[in-house]
């Protein structure tokens, strides 16, 4: 295993990312970390400051300076930010000005550490930079991959918290990462198994609590060993389904364990939330150029149906990481996730102006990659941009309906779709449109953004070619928290409005809508475990990553509420 971990070290590719986890080692070490590295902020030399225990058990105040790679001659004097400024300035400025009262007196410890290795050419550099300071009572060690391997094998990966099972589950999900087909099932096992808080069951909250967030912080090396292990491979896709999984299963245990108002186990889940949108947004900045260019993604799949699937599943990928760091950006009032998230969007628009084949969906449940990337237009202020594709959804749909090809079946199964497309003597094409969840969703969304006489079109079906079609919508209820973020949640909990009217004009619609918020059993929208925490967007995750259709309450909002592009009233405060 520490061989696994010294080759993960050595694929960190930013340093944020080594900065991000020595907190959690040094938690592990019964360290205290007093400051959290940050990046583009001036520290006085220091990434990160602890208070923990020497090797002779003496209390000392520990200063980090963290670097990424191997380091040369290069590294140490060449910058602003080589070592030997660092180092001047911890002593010139951090040591005079940041130390706090209580830990004047403590010893002071220097650690210089890097994911690679001190190259000779350095080594007596540091060898004559430590004997100096020695003189003045400091001391200064360095830590190199070989060693913070080391430790993360003793602290972060013990056979209490990795116990074998799990260690041979996350060997061969290394080993198949890459593969384009891999359904990611040992990574899951692994997952399962670090999260069974109520096998462990220590006594006592304090233990209970202590054991919960080694329990996320291992869960989340292992994602950080995955990902980048699928990013080596040129699988991003497989890193970005583990992200999601490891969130939702994750909140899923925190909620389960009532967990969620207790702050380290809550900012130990965060630090796994931070983990999943940078995962997501690496996703995304790989495949943001094929977005641009017109039916880029066609050169990777000839065949329509195919074709189709990867257009409509890129649609609720970007339409998720959008909705995930534009509402995570609001919670945290972070202007680069807000940023991020305006980028995404621009980048959704490109996508379906490129793509022809974003208008015509292959399956009812793309309505739920459709709603997602529309409700992501709406927040970011691009109603018109959402209009404009609502209105070719419609007109597709209307005319694939009509002549009786290319319309979205109604299963889930390629199999179905293959034969619908190629070999059409052989489906029976009233089973394939005997329900939908896209018409009765595409319609309202068309009297919610005002596309009237697309929405006319839409409603005459049902008079028409879908007389025998029965319309409805899934409204979660009180029991869907229980299964949300662990599994398609509604197959066993929820409510359909079935068989669902469609009046004949728009405003008709707008009105059901109205007397649905006002009236009905399901008005009011399902307030999830994770939008009360101030994670509302982990609840469009869950519909992404387990199919679940969107609350349709998301989008009747839009119409009923005075001010509907602001996403605060979808975020309570935490």
């Amino acid at each position: 295993m520490r061989i696994i971990l010294r080759e993960y070290l050595g694929m960190l590719r930013e340093s944020g990312e080594f900065d991000a986890l020595l907190p959690d080692l040094l938690r592990e070490m019964q360290f205290v970390p007093l400051s959290a590295p940050q990046q583009g902020v001036r520290q006085a030399g220091v990434d990160l400051a602890a208070v923990g225990n020497d090797a002779n058990g003496q209390r000392s105040l520990w200063l980090f300076v963290l670097k990424r790679g191997d380091l040369g001659r290069k590294d140490w004097d060449t910058l602003p930010q080589s070592i030997h400024p660092s180092l001047n300035e911890i002593l010139d400025v951090y040591l005079r000005n940041n130390v706090a009262p209580e830990h004047q007196d403590l010893p002071v410890r220097i650690v210089v550490a890097t994911t690679g290795d001190f190259k000779q050419e350095i080594q007596q550099n540091l060898v004559g930079y430590a004997n100096r300071i020695k003189r003045e009572g400091l001391d200064l060690e360095t830590w190199n991959g070989d060693r913070v391997a080391e430790l993360m094998e003793q602290y972060l990966l013990t056979e209490n918290v990795l116990p074998g099972s799990a260690r041979s589950q996350l060997r061969r999900a290394l080993a198949l990462v890459g593969e384009p087909d891999y359904d990611l099932q040992h990574y899951y096992a692994l997952l399962r198994e670090l999260l069974d808080w109520a096998a462990a069951n220590p006594d006592g909250v304090a233990k209970q609590v202590r054991a919960r967030v080694r329990s996320l912080a291992t869960v989340h090396l292992a994602l950080g060993i995955l990902c980048r292990w699928a990013s080596a491979d040129g699988n991003l896709r497989n890193a970005l389904l583990a992200a999601e999984r490891t969130v939702l299963w994750s909140w899923d245990a925190v909620r389960k364990a009532g967990s969620a108002d207790d702050k380290d186990v809550f900012d130990a889940y965060v630090r796994l939330v931070h983990t999943y949108l940078e995962v997501s947004i690496e996703y995304f900045n790989k495949v943001q150029g094929h977005l641009y260019v017109k039916n880029a993604i066609a050169r990777y799949h000839r065949e329509s149906a195919l074709l189709t699937e990867r257009v409509f599943e890129e649609i609720g990928n970007v339409g998720s990481i959008g909705l995930s760091h534009f509402l995570f950006g609001e919670v945290t009032q972070d202007k680069h996730l807000l940023e991020g998230a305006n980028a995404v969007a621009e980048s959704l628009n490109a996508l379906v102006g490129s793509h022809p084949i974003s208008g015509s969906p292959c399956y009812d449940n793309q309505c739920i990659d459709i709603s997602l990337a529309l409700l992501l237009l709406c927040f970011a202020g691009r109603r018109e941009i959402a209009k404009t594709w609502l209105n070719q959804l419609a007109s597709r749909l209307i005319y694939a309906y009509r002549i009786g090809k290319w319309f979205p079946i109604a299963t889930d199964s390629f199999d179905d779709l293959v034969a619908f497309e190629i070999e059409r003597n052989e489906v029976d094409l009233q089973k394939l449109k005997e329900m939908s969840w896209m018409i009765p969703t595409v319609a309202q969304w068309c009297a919610v953004l005002g596309a009237d006489e697309a929405y006319a079109g839409i409603a005459a079906l049902k008079s028409d070619v879908m007389k025998d079609t029965c319309f409805q919508l899934w409204y979660p209820d009180a029991q869907t928290d229980n299964m949300r973020y662990d599994r398609p949640a509604f197959l066993e909990s929820g409510m359909s409005d079935a068989p669902l009217n469609l009046p004949a004009t728009a405003e008709e619609m707008r009105g059901q809508i109205r007397r649905t918020r006002s009236d009905s059993p399901v008005k009011e929208q399902a307030v999830t475990s994770a939008a009360k925490a101030g994670l509302p967007f982990v609840d469009f995750v869950a519909s992404r990553h387990f199919r679940i259709p969107v609350d349709p309450a998301y989008w009747q909002r839009i119409l009923t509420e005075a001010t509907p592009d602001i996403s605060s009233p979808l975020v309570p405060a935490p």
